[in-house]
């Protein structure tokens, strides 16, 4: 709709997002089904030690288990990056700066929802999985161990992967490219990184990136299940609605561009303009 009264610019709304009908198309559900596919091969193949755990027990006694002093002491350095203590603050900061300029805490919620799940799903895996440490030569799991999967190569997906959504969602000319090129360099970085320390197997990584992705395939469900909540309030919230903490707005545009603004001067949540009533005829209606 334009409004061409008063030099007003013709007002324009953001992209929406899918309704919960359309969480994902059919090539992300397809993606969704080879990773879980793989990670269940991968698990299988950990507790009968199959292929794969020959492939890890091959590269354990390949390594010479020695290591060079200076490259060993960048190695642990770099081994942190891939820790949630540091990712977690880089992915904060994007969040944080996109939600100041889109007046919106969802990029904030979607940043601290992936780190939730990536905690709480990897923590029950590695505790109940439970696969013993690489220094002890013996892949088997039920052990107490606590490796698999790797936190470093899912926190590198999932981290990398949400950068990606919420670039691609907040950002009007997204860098996706480059983003997904140098995240890809840094994720390969980390995992030669651990079969270097021995710090994981190799199925332990590759598990991990599985998972990591399939937490990234959550996260973008719950951000397009969640998306229209305003809009559409679920009954549950009705309570909260009239105590007017959770605000329902049914007659609104998404975003007002201000020109030589760029991002930053976007402003959301306007309330829809209309045309005001006409005033009331006070001319009399019968002859002096």
């Amino acid at each position: 709709m334009d409004l061409h009264d008063g030099g007003r610019r013709p007002r324009s709304r953001r992209p929406t997002l899918p309704r919960s009908t359309e969480l994902l198309n059919k090539r992300d559900r397809l993606i969704a089904l080879c990773l879980g596919s793989a990670l269940l091969y991968v698990m299988v193949d950990i507790f009968v030690q199959g292929p794969l755990t020959q492939l890890d027990l091959a590269f354990y006694h390949w390594h010479p288990h020695e290591s060079v002093p200076a490259l060993h002491r960048w190695a642990w350095l770099y081994d942190k990056f891939g820790q949630r203590s540091v990712l977690l603050p880089i992915l904060l900061v994007v969040a944080g700066v996109l939600a100041r300029r889109h007046r919106t805490w969802r990029p904030l919620v979607l940043a601290f929802t992936s780190f939730l799940i990536l905690n709480v799903v990897v923590g029950v895996m590695k505790i109940v999985i439970g696969r013993t440490e690489v220094h002890t030569g013996d892949p088997s799991v039920l052990n107490g161990g606590i490796i698999f999967p790797s936190g470093h190569s899912s926190n590198m997906v999932l981290t990398g992967g949400v950068l990606v959504y919420l670039l691609i969602r907040y950002s009007q000319h997204p860098p996706v490219r480059r983003v997904v090129a140098l995240w890809s360099v840094l994720t390969a970085l980390t995992i030669a990184t651990s079969l270097y320390l021995g710090t994981h197997w190799i199925s332990d990584l590759i598990g991990g990136v599985l998972v990591g992705g399939l937490l990234l395939q959550a996260v973008i469900v719950f951000d397009r299940t969640t998306a229209h909540v305003r809009d559409d309030p679920p009954a549950i919230l009705a309570p909260v609605i009239r105590l007017g903490l959770f605000e329902a707005n049914t007659d609104r545009v998404d975003a007002v561009p201000i020109a030589g603004r760029g991002l930053g001067g976007v402003v959301e949540e306007v309330p829809e303009v209309g045309p005001a009533p006409p005033a009331p005829d006070l001319r009399s209606t019968h002859a002096e």
